[in-house]
């Protein structure tokens, strides 16, 4: 990293950047332009830039709307950082390598602990069940970061009771339908 600063170069963190942020609060604004009566939207977890952004922009538009995260269990970065109070490392080893940096950020922490409802964590067989899902009956390709929220949509859902209208932020397709079906034969998916 240093040679390339030296060389001139500019690094942009994927997620520990103010700028980053705010640009994927961007999504934020169009759920509260676009989405209609929302009462909660569920976003995937990484580093938490997309998150923080979401939760940062949607929450200034409407106050009332529950952000929730979720995160794949071995890839529990935000969930473990809540219960230290920090940003602490965490070992790796889910099968959904989009959201597994080795920590969060500082930054993405702070707000995240201050605008998000709670991070929901579920395992990685339903995460690709949530992909096989979204395939079959939203005809949407998608990675398990983006499959994860199925099944942490119904989690909401049963914690919130009737009258929820959940939005989901629908992120990746980096996969293949060979890591696809692989995994689904792995988990005896059918």
């Amino acid at each position: 990293m240093t040679r390339l600063r030296d060389e001139g170069l500019t690094l942009v963190h994927p997620f520990d950047d103010p700028l980053v942020v705010a640009g994927q609060g961007t999504v934020g604004l169009e759920l509260a332009e676009d989405a209609g009566a929302l009462t909660d939207v569920v976003v995937s977890v990484g580093g938490g830039g997309l998150i923080a952004g979401v939760a940062a922009a949607l929450r200034a538009r409407r106050p009332g709307v529950r952000v929730w995260g979720v995160e794949t269990e071995g890839a529990e970065t935000m969930s473990e950082a809540l219960k230290a109070g920090g940003p602490v490392p965490v070992p790796l080893s889910s099968l959904v390598t989009t959201l597994s940096p080795p920590s969060v950020s500082q930054l993405t922490y702070d707000l995240v602990s201050a605008l998000v409802e709670d991070v929901l964590v579920v395992p990685d067989r339903e995460a690709v069940q949530g992909c096989l899902d979204l395939a079959e009956h939203a005809k949407v390709w998608a990675e398990p970061a983006a499959g994860c929220l199925l099944p942490a949509a119904r989690q909401v859902a049963a914690r919130v009771g009737d009258g929820a209208r959940i939005g989901l932020v629908v992120c990746g397709g980096n996969t293949t339908p060979r890591e696809l079906i692989g995994w689904a034969d792995r988990f005896g998916l059918g």
